[in-house]
């Protein structure tokens, strides 16, 4: 926008470069939720709603 200073309207992360990756542990589901999930998880990749994403950590 102009006349607005870019420094008042820009969003900062405050982010710790010193912080430790932590790898979240995957969570227990039975074998009923499982197969729900990656059905409806491949019908919003289907419809392009989202997209597989991999993380180098």
């Amino acid at each position: 926008m102009p006349g607005i200073d870019p420094n008042f309207i820009c969003h900062r992360l405050a982010i710790n470069l010193n912080a430790k990756v932590v790898q979240q542990r995957k969570r227990k589901m039975s074998l009923e939720k499982q197969k729900a999930i990656k059905e409806e998880t491949q019908k919003l990749v289907k419809a392009n709603f989202i997209r597989e994403v991999e993380y180098l950590t």
